[in-house]
């Protein structure tokens, strides 16, 4: 192995402070942010209280920051999915997919994102905003013939409801299969909703 293959290491207040906001998503997924103290989350990382203090100002940031971090990310997944050259049919059911598994794979971050976003959508700029993409995926797929759904914040908040609301009923336990067992049924719903040919 080279010098130049080797990963370059992580300052440790990098470090530290991404396991901060790892152990912070888990609690704040667990417990809520209202219900996460400072405490908790330095008890959890294996530091003091005042070590936390040097990464953030405040819970609230550590929320917000948890927040921009996993929410851009699928805002940008969702983005690059819906720039593949395919069938719209095709784009709904990678869109599915990837809803159902960042569920299975990553609940903490799926309840996280789901139970905080009225909290933090306001300081959302439409670059990193998952609805503001899904729309500007249905306008395009609107404008194109691909849906019969002319308003494009409706066909995004009818393709949303009818993804999020099992996940819902599966973070509550109504559901007991993983939610990617169910993504067939929800892609042809989200099809069928839309209009899609």
């Amino acid at each position: 192995m080279t010098a130049a293959s080797l990963p370059i290491p992580l300052r440790k207040g990098a470090a530290t402070r991404n396991r901060i906001l790892a152990e912070a998503l888990r609690l704040f997924a667990d417990k809520g942010v209202e219900g996460t103290s400072i405490r908790d989350i330095a008890l959890a990382v294996g530091i003091v209280d005042a070590a936390l203090y040097r990464h953030f100002r405040s819970k609230d940031e550590i929320a917000s920051e948890v927040f921009l971090l996993h929410y851009g990310a699928l805002a940008e997944a969702i983005a690059e999915i819906g720039e593949h050259k395919q069938s719209f049919r095709q784009t709904v059911r990678q869109l599915v997919d990837h809803f159902c598994t960042l569920f299975d794979e990553q609940p903490a971050v799926f309840a996280f994102i789901l139970l905080q976003q009225h909290d933090h959508l306001a300081g959302i700029g439409d670059e990193a905003n998952v609805v503001e993409t899904l729309r500007q995926i249905m306008q395009r797929a609107h404008k194109s013939g691909d849906i019969i759904v002319g308003d494009a914040n409706v066909a995004a908040a009818m393709a949303l409801g009818t993804v999020i609301q099992p996940a819902v009923f599966k973070l509550y336990g109504r559901l007991d299969k993983p939610m990617k067992s169910y993504g067939g049924q929800l892609t042809e719903a989200v099809c069928r909703a839309l209009g899609v040919p």
